[in-house]
């Protein structure tokens, strides 16, 4: 199969027979993937699919952002960690998802084609969080879909706190059917339900969770976000399938690499976010920036990956 990239105002194209996605280059974030189906139709599975600038219609402007250094919010934007670094952020996620990415590959694979971007360490990123850093994104488009790699190197002479975790809102229904129709089933396994108050702050509270039958979402559950602890859930079966009426169609939010899950949407909206996190956002009780749930300490000079993965399946 051939897949032929474009760039074009600030995004990276990619199609190929059955599959066409794209990148921005604010962010790498993934702002659209069309499922070429062999019916000539073609469907947009992710939300706001291929608008850079989306209405303001009242529902969630973004795509899928790649959210670090933090995943979620800390109190008042701010954080101290036990070693005396300040930090602070304008708002939730930290800055990837709005920092200005260099592309560094465009090459065609075996049955592929690699999109690489990659984000140094700057004046403006030490102000907010004062670590170095290069963050390096991979995407993979696949016939069936697109993997994703994020890998974080700690460039400094600090051990480096870390969150990391990816955004994707996936339209719901996928092909056919209402949102309500749609089925959303949850990893297999020991899944742990995490509880949050009105600010997406954790309280503390957590209980097992069944996972052995569909997601019986609520509208007000999924806008106050549903966090779950896979950590032990083996990783390759770390995955969400959102399918549509009677299955015939899905898509399969893959994340071996990241323990945490986050499930949200606007409610009412016809999305819902998959979100494979490392780390949550702040507890009720705050805790220093470095102690916090999820979170990565990185030695100097060291790496870490992050995979997943966004397939169609029907």
């Amino acid at each position: 199969m051939n897949f032929h990239h474009q760039h074009r105002d600030g995004t990276d194209f990619v199609s190929a027979s059955t599959i066409e996605i794209a990148i921005d280059r604010i962010g790498a974030e993934l702002i659209g993937m069309n499922w070429k189906r062999d019916d000539g139709s073609v469907v947009p599975i992710i939300w706001r699919n291929m608008d850079r600038q989306p209405p303001n219609d009242g529902f969630w402007r973004r795509h899928a952002p790649i959210l670090f250094p933090i995943v979620g919010g800390i109190h008042e934007n701010r954080s101290v960690a036990t070693t005396g670094e300040t930090i602070h952020f304008s708002g939730l996620h930290g800055f990837f998802r709005n920092s200005v990415v260099q592309m560094v590959g465009a090459t065609p694979i075996a049955d592929g084609f690699e999109l690489s971007y990659r984000l140094d360490s700057n004046d403006a990123t030490r102000d907010m969080y004062p670590w170095d850093f290069v963050v390096t994104v991979v995407y993979t488009v696949r016939p069936d879909g697109v993997d994703q790699a994020v890998t974080v190197t700690n460039t400094g002479t600090r051990p480096m706190p870390f969150q990391l975790g990816w955004h994707p809102g996936i339209n719901m229904p996928v092909v056919s059917g209402g949102r309500k129709d749609c089925a959303i089933r949850l990893p297999a396994g020991p899944v742990t339900r995490m509880f949050n108050d009105e600010n997406c702050f954790l309280t503390g509270r957590s209980e097992p969770f069944d996972t052995t039958r569909d997601f019986e979402f609520t509208e007000d559950g999924l806008q106050a976000t549903y966090m779950f602890d896979c950590s032990m859930v083996r990783p390759d079966d770390r995955f969400v399938l959102v399918s549509d009426v009677r299955g015939r169609h899905s898509v399969r939010v893959a994340f071996p690499d990241y323990p945490h899950l986050g499930v949200w949407s606007d409610a009412g909206a016809p999305f819902v976010c998959i979100e494979p996190w490392q780390g949550m956002d702040d507890s009720v009780d705050a805790e220093p920036f470095d102690l916090k749930f999820g979170m990565v300490l990185l030695a100097p000079g060291l790496c870490d990956t992050r995979r997943a993965s966004i397939r169609l399946i029907g």
